[in-house]
């Protein structure tokens, strides 16, 4: 499983557990499942809205 697909599953996984703002939590949705589908790259992500590079950050730590 590539870097993209652990950090999608993980957002999901966060916003089930509701670990994601309100605020964020349809972005993150739809930036996990192009992240997924192989739509987006981590990479691209840099250049978002800084709440959602945070939370993008939260997940990669939290699969280390």
């Amino acid at each position: 499983m590539n870097q993209e697909n652990k950090i999608a599953n993980e957002l999901q996984k966060m916003l089930i557990e509701n670990l994601i703002p309100v605020s964020v939590q349809e972005d993150i949705n739809v930036l996990s499942e192009k992240l997924a589908n192989g739509d987006i790259t981590l990479g691209e992500l840099e250049n978002k809205d800084q709440f959602v590079v945070e939370v993008i950050q939260k997940a990669k730590n939290r699969i280390g």
